[in-house]
């Protein structure tokens, strides 16, 4: 075969194409690794660039040609992304797309616009170098340390390799322009050639990274393993199955058996003692072949200086270059089987008291399900004596949904530390009916001064309950009597406004307060008119109705909390209106006549009108020294007075 261009490029996509194959195969069995993929794909995208290349021969394949050079660039680019990433080293995405696409633009434009093959060669020799010198600063300057002959050797060739390309774009600029591909071939032959040689080379290179770092991680996970191991909390041994060597030991097992590494690493299980009898050994082989594992199996350990210990042991089979051998973990438990052969006893001294107690003692767990119980508990929630399935029932269950949430709450205050009173709830009995209880709560603490249960103290209080509510209702009975003549004694009893008694206590209070702002104060007093003749006509009952319409008006229209509306007389009320002027007084003395004549009230003998009509007498003062309570009411009655004598029906208002 002739030694030309195409010959060396299909010769080059052969080589390329078994690189792939080769960083393929690394990619599938090494795929925790970042990288190798990018390498893939790089490699791929470079063969693929290479295969393309001489179908610029072929006219109507040209524009399949037209994107080798790109798919080239590409792939090293991709090769840079794949040293990028196997490292664990950000990526500057936009850096290599910027670069890519100035090439791409410079590319095709001395291709469509400006033809100009010398220009394209150069431009795809420099960005070549660039991305050559850039994967040599990630080997060579940013390398891993336990990498570094590999990655050295590898930069090496990059390096290399962006020199030529380097040197390559001078002499392009150099010779003379070309005007076909096969003009510098003088350039193209070695490029070709060198590319061979440092592609075969650097993924030689990268595949031996790929490798070194699998030894590294490899050796660095049984480092790993063997501090693990060796650091672990529990004892820990590993033997040969069929006959018991002691193949490994940590130190927390020469810690519990007394005997050092030395001691026991190369003889066998019998031989040291560390079982009590053959017999427990050989059951919990036994047990082990059958089944493969063996998990917190208790028995009786022996020290190197003859002392015993009860431990627990979980083992499994495992195989160390194709051997079966034992893994156990000995954790020893005789604080354990003392703390829970002193709970047993603590537990009867439980049982004791809550036998003994008459009140409901329920002991249970942080989550508040029932650990044990007292017998009076099962008789106050309507159970047997003999009933024993309380264990592991919720707590809450035996109180009425609705103060679920309240028992929650003060459950978590306990936890929180907030000093808890007695609580009361609704309970349930067995057979549905609800009583009340109450409830005292604390932690059991352990030893180690850490909360692991709750008891919980629990009082039927129905009866006190019931007297508390007989004893409430008599209160509330008592409160209302005692409002009432309270109330009696300032109101009205037929209208239900303040009578005379309170009125005067009033106007003195309201006389003294005004006196000290020196605000004004107005009075209206009013009178039924013809009130007599009404009586006589109508009766003392309809006199009495006529009077409660009278007074409810005023409530109605008397709304200001400050102002204070009475009954004065027989058929006089009277009005106090504490910081009103003269026109506010004026504007609701008329309407009160209003409202009294709108009432409609029939009064046939008048001779005013033809229903009730009242007169109304006004004042306004500012309360001081010179003018007291009496003399005030003195002018608003003579204010009343002078209404009268007006024709009645009507308002007047007194200046003094």
């Amino acid at each position: 075969m002739e030694l030309n261009i195409v010959t060396l490029i299909f010769v080059f996509s052969i080589i390329l194409g078994t690189q792939v194959v080769a960083l393929f195969v690394q990619y599938r069995v090494n795929k925790n690794y970042n990288g190798i993929g990018y390498w893939l794909l790089g490699s791929a995208l470079m063969a693929l660039g290479y295969i393309f290349m001489p179908l610029v021969t072929v006219e109507a394949l040209q524009n399949i040609a037209r994107i080798a050079n790109p798919l080239l660039i590409l792939g090293h680019i991709f090769l840079y992304i794949g040293i990028k990433k196997f490292f664990d080293r950000r990526i500057d995405k936009w850096m290599l797309v910027v670069i890519f696409l100035v090439f791409n633009l410079s590319y095709y434009y001395y291709m469509y616009i400006d033809n100009n093959i010398s220009v394209r060669a150069f431009v795809i020799s420099l960005v070549i170098a660039i991305i050559s010198f850039m994967i040599t600063y990630e080997l060579f300057f940013k390398k891993d340390r336990l990498l570094s002959g590999t990655a050295n050797f590898t930069a090496l060739l990059f390096f290399i390799y962006g020199c030529f390309y380097t040197v390559r774009s001078f002499m392009i600029i150099i010779f003379p322009q070309a005007y076909a591909y096969n003009d510098n071939g003088l350039i193209i032959i070695p490029t070709i050639i060198l590319s061979i040689i440092s592609s075969n080379l650097w993924t030689l290179g990268l595949i031996i990274m790929v490798n070194q770092m699998l030894n590294i991680d490899n050796e660095s996970e049984k480092e790993k393993l063997k501090l693990i191991f060796d650091t672990n909390i529990e004892a820990q041994i590993i033997t040969r199955l069929d006959d018991g060597l002691i193949i490994e030991v940590n130190d927390e097992f020469s810690r519990l058996s007394g005997y050092s590494k030395a001691q026991v690493i190369g003889s066998f299980v019998g031989e040291s003692l560390f079982w009590s009898t053959p017999e427990d050994r050989a059951f919990f082989k036994a047990k082990l072949n059958d089944e493969g594992i063996c998990e917190n199996m208790e028995f009786v350990f022996q020290c190197k200086d003859d002392s015993k210990f009860t431990g627990i042991i979980s083992a499994r089979i495992i195989k160390i270059q194709s051997v079966k051998h034992i893994i156990s973990v000995v954790r020893d438990i005789s604080d354990r089987k003392e703390f829970e052969n002193a709970l047993i006893e603590s537990e009867e001294k439980y049982r004791s008291i809550l036998n003994a107690s008459p009140d409901d003692i329920t002991i249970t767990d942080l989550q508040a399900n029932i650990l044990m119980i007292s017998p009076a508990a099962k008789e106050m929630f309507g159970f047997d004596r003999d009933f024993d399935d309380f264990i592991g029932m919720p707590l809450l269950g035996f109180i009425i949904p609705e103060d679920v949430e309240r028992a929650k709450s003060n459950l978590l205050k306990m936890y929180q530390g907030v000093t808890q009173n007695t609580n009361e709830y609704k309970a349930v009995r067995k057979d549905k009916s609800v009583f009340d209880v109450e409830v005292n709560s604390g932690f059991v603490y352990n030893a180690n001064g850490l909360p692991d249960k709750i008891v919980f103290i629990v009082r039927d209080i129905t009866k006190r309950k019931l007297i508390e509510l007989q004893m409430q209702k008599l209160v509330q009975q008592l409160e209302i009597e005692r409002n009432t003549a309270q109330l009696n004694s300032i109101t009205d009893s037929l209208t239900g406004l303040f009578n005379r008694g309170y009125f005067d206590k009033t106007l003195r209070t309201e006389f003294s307060r005004l006196m000290r702002s020196g605000s004004v104060l107005s009075l209206i007093m009013l009178d039924i008119d013809r009130f007599k003749d009404f009586n006589d006509n109508y009766g003392h009952l309809a006199g009495d109705k006529c009077i409660r319409m009278i007074a409810d008006m005023l409530k109605t229209n008397i709304c200001r909390k400050p102002d204070t509306v009475a009954r004065y007389g027989g058929e006089e009320f009277i009005i106090i209106l504490p910081e009103t002027d003269e026109k506010g007084a004026k504007d609701l003395a008329e309407r009160i006549r209003k409202s009294v004549e709108d009432l409609a009230i029939a009064h046939e003998t008048s001779d005013i009108n033809k229903y009730v009509t009242v007169s109304v007498g006004i004042i306004t003062i500012f309360p001081h020294d010179s003018i007291s309570t009496d003399k005030a009411l003195k002018l608003v009655d003579d204010a009343l007075y002078l209404a009268k004598e007006k024709g009645r029906n009507c308002c007047v208002y007194s200046s003094k």
